[in-house]
């Protein structure tokens, strides 16, 4: 039993007890929460957990978990370093239970909240024009986690769901229409060919695991550079990509893909750090500076105020100290809502130092379940691009687009 409980749960996590008096706190959104939880747990969205730390620290033990345990861990860093030491990072649902069950401190069962809320937020209309999907895969966790993305959003849309491998390659390998492969000789291409197979392979299991609807594609190349063009010259109208997000020296050192692909491709990008299975799509933050709305058109925005029953909410990221008119700036928002048929939705004034600061100030006090940014294009090393910055550091699914 020990031995099996240690590997369900985990290594570093099969000693742990939940301690009389504890704190159960579940990091994931309001909706997933209310999908199904620990009973006994508390909710705290990951974002909100900061400013909410102090009301924790007297609890002589906080144990927090999400759906698949990255929003977990994330958690205990920052309740770590807002002084709180004595925190359990139990991780995954189905780990909180074992582990509560272990104890035998509380009941190991899952509870619902009636919220309004069904397993599935209901359309307005499914609307039958299909969005063309590409789901860039290494075959890691990353990557399922953006096809249980998409199938949350064909819950409500029609999609087409393409599949793209990228063998990383020089420009000196080649593959022609009809598979074959030609190289200079600096490259073994036998060893190119025994790569191919075994993509061609790991490829077909995906049809296999997900369904013959979904469609696979191989290419060569160089693999960010690779996505964007195959994303632009098949006429994708999205690209969701899992990433693992970055923080500290990692940030500072180098770019994910997902980063690099937000900033270059024409097509939107969703974005997304971790399993989305239990996300219920009722809150949608866009942020934009309304100052331009009446220039701005978003077929995609469009779409899913068409296919979603939701709640938009439109952010207006003000400068700190800088006088700003209010009234004027609402009054745009109305007649961009109007515009994009946002039959239901709220207006936000934020002051921030900067595009993440402002999201983040408001997330700490509205949980939403999805984002729609703007980007220019220009990140990178010396240009701060507040969407590239979120799709580092936020956990929720963000969708950016270009603006120009």
């Amino acid at each position: 039993m020990f031995s099996w409980l240690k590997k369900v749960i985990g290594a570093g996590l099969h000693d742990q007890i939940i301690e009389k008096g504890a704190v159960i706190v579940d990091v994931r959104s309001k909706n997933e929460f209310s999908s199904g939880h620990l009973a006994g747990a508390v909710n705290i969205p990951l974002e909100q957990i900061g400013m909410l730390a102090t009301k924790l620290i007297s609890y002589p033990q906080v144990v927090v978990y999400c759906r698949s345990g990255n929003r977990s861990a994330h958690a205990k860093r920052i309740l770590n370093e807002n002084g709180i030491s004595h925190v359990i990072d139990a991780g995954s649902l189905s780990s909180v239970q074992l582990l509560a069950g272990a104890t035998g401190l509380i009941k190991e069962e899952l509870i619902k909240e009636d919220f309004g809320l069904s397993k599935k937020s209901t359309p307005a209309v499914k609307d039958q024009n299909v969005l063309k999907v590409l789901i860039p895969t290494d075959f890691s966790v990353q990557a399922e986690y953006s096809f249980i993305m998409v199938r949350k959003l064909e819950e409500n849309m029609s999609l087409d769901i393409h599949f793209l491998h990228v063998m990383d390659m020089p420009e000196t390998v080649t593959l022609d229409g009809n598979g074959d492969i030609a190289t200079c000789g600096e490259i073994d291409i036998s060893y190119v060919k025994d790569q191919k197979k075994i993509i061609e392979r790991k490829l077909n299991n995906l049809k296999t695991l997900y369904g013959d609807h979904v469609k696979v594609h191989m290419i060569l190349g160089k693999v960010t550079d690779s996505i964007i063009k195959f994303a632009e010259s098949e006429n994708f109208d999205l690209i969701v990509m899992g990433t693992k997000g970055s923080w500290g020296l990692k940030e500072k050192l180098t770019s994910s893909q997902a980063q690099i692909i937000s900033r270059k491709a024409k097509v939107p990008l969703l974005s997304l750090m971790c399993d989305r299975s239990d996300l219920i799509i009722k809150d949608i933050l866009y942020v934009h500076d309304f100052k331009e709305a009446e220039t701005l058109h978003l077929p995609l925005m469009n779409k899913f105020a068409g296919c979603f029953d939701a709640v938009y909410h439109q952010l207006y990221i003000a400068p700190e100290n800088q006088e700003t008119t209010e009234s004027e700036i609402l009054s745009k928002m109305d007649i961009y809502a109007i515009n994009h048929n946002l039959s239901k939705h709220l207006n936000h004034i934020v002051y921030a130092a900067g595009v993440e600061d402002g999201v983040n100030k408001f997330l700490a006090r509205q949980d939403i379940d999805m984002i729609f940014i703007g980007t220019h294009g220009q990140g990178g090393l010396f240009y701060n691009s507040g969407a590239e910055s979120l799709v580092k550091h936020l956990f929720k699914p963000i969708i950016s687009f270009h603006l120009n």
